[in-house]
């Protein structure tokens, strides 16, 4: 990564400016951008100087800089477009290419969120996941630095941030701590924002916000989750819907190089079952609304491919209790053909879950929401007292996601 902050010559300034004029003008048809404030935001803060470089094909390609004349073109009409940009890899032995720790979120994303905090003059805000810098300086921008605090696991990553923001003229506080426990040492804030995501919330963040404050994360398992915005109450506990829109942010990390490998491939179990499913199995992989659902209902279960013995491709869950289930991804006659064993049926449980949705006029992320209290958390459907509950982890600083 480079430290250097990113000048412009007056010709790309020109192009970087009219780009972030027809994003805007994009966010604002599209209905992204709903705030002539956040608007005006948007516009008066450049995107570059926090994105000096980037790594093509969501971090399996090269490195595009901004110092390298060949690709500084592509460099700046990459960084004024509506996309997610990998900007720091680290060598893992699971991955030839290593594996992404940080990246610029969608600007769309990013102000879906931002608009969605319903923030007023005077809030005290505090990021978790200070990435790239560029969240926060929309926030400084919007607030003042004195109002933004920031943090990080990643030193490298925060000091980075700070150059590129002073530089910028934004001066937030900014610190490395492990987003899991939040920045106590400053508490208490009106909103919390997380651009990583979590299993559930973590009490100290539901402990350092103001009653009527809000929090907002990304909460998701391995299935599947989306970002929810809670209300923190007076007694204590919190509660609120999913956004309308589907998001999604990298896992949250006790360290700065930790990752959470895929665990060893479970052993069959001794009896396996076959039947025949009308579900597509990979819809658990590419529809947000059915991955999202299945989550709730096996919270504790994961994905992953599956190989036939003639080398057809199939999808596999497995749970702790050593239930496993496996769908072939080629139709077979009727459907797809289905191999469940072990203490449950996993394989049901999904096709519970879908018909669930289905039968509930399959609703929007919207329609769920999360109740959070110092002793328990729990996914809901339609209202906080609804008897579609779905029970979620405990999650404490420094405790890994499951």
């Amino acid at each position: 990564m480079r430290s250097e902050v990113t000048e412009l010559t007056p010709k790309e300034q020109d192009y970087a400016r009219s780009r972030l004029a027809a994003l805007a003008e994009q966010f604002r048809a599209d209905g992204t951008l709903r705030s002539p404030q956040w608007e005006q935001v948007f516009r008066r803060t450049w995107r570059h100087p926090y994105v000096p470089c980037y790594y093509l094909d969501h971090g399996a390609g090269p490195l595009i800089s901004a110092a390298d004349e060949q690709h500084r073109s592509q460099w700046l009409a990459a960084v004024y477009r509506d996309q997610s940009l990998v900007t720091k890899m680290v060598p893992t032995p699971a991955r030839k290419a290593g594996w992404y720790t940080s990246s610029s979120t969608m600007p769309s994303l990013m102000l879906t969120m931002l608009q969605a905090l319903d923030l007023t003059d005077g809030a005290r805000v505090l990021e978790i996941g200070t990435g790239s810098g560029y969240q926060a300086a929309l926030l400084c921008e919007r607030l003042g630095s004195a109002q933004v605090l920031s943090i990080d696991i990643d030193p490298e990553l925060v000091e980075l941030a700070r150059a590129r923001l002073a530089a910028s003229g934004y001066t937030p506080t900014l610190s490395v701590a492990d987003g899991a426990g939040g920045y106590p040492e400053y508490a208490p804030y009106d909103r919390i924002i997380a651009t990583c995501s979590v299993p559930a919330i973590p009490v100290t963040w539901l402990e350092q916000v103001t009653p009527g404050g809000i929090i907002m994360a990304d909460v998701r398992g391995p299935l599947g989750g989306t970002v929810v915005r809670l209300r923190v109450t007076g007694d204590g506990s919190a509660t609120g819907r999913f956004l309308p829109r589907y998001l999604s942010f990298m896992i949250i990390r006790p360290g700065p190089e930790t990752f959470f490998p895929a665990r060893p491939q479970p052993a069959l179990p001794e009896s396996m079952n076959d039947s025949i499913s009308t579900v597509d199995p990979t819809l658990l992989s590419r529809d947000g609304h059915i991955s999202f659902i299945t989550q709730w209902h096996l919270p504790e279960v994961t994905l992953g491919p599956a190989m036939g013995a003639d080398g057809q491709p199939g999808t596999q869950l497995d749970a702790p209790d050593g239930s496993l289930a496996q769908v072939w991804h080629t139709p077979n006659g009727n459907g797809f053909l289905v191999r469940q064993g072990g203490p449950r049926r996993l394989w049901d449980r999904v096709q519970e879950a879908i018909t669930f949705w289905q039968h509930a006029g399959r609703p929007h992320y919207d329609r769920f929401g999360i109740t959070v209290t110092p002793t328990e958390q729990y996914v809901w459907y339609d209202h906080p007292d609804s008897n579609h509950r779905w029970p979620l982890p405990t999650f404490r600083p420094l405790d890994p996601p499951a």
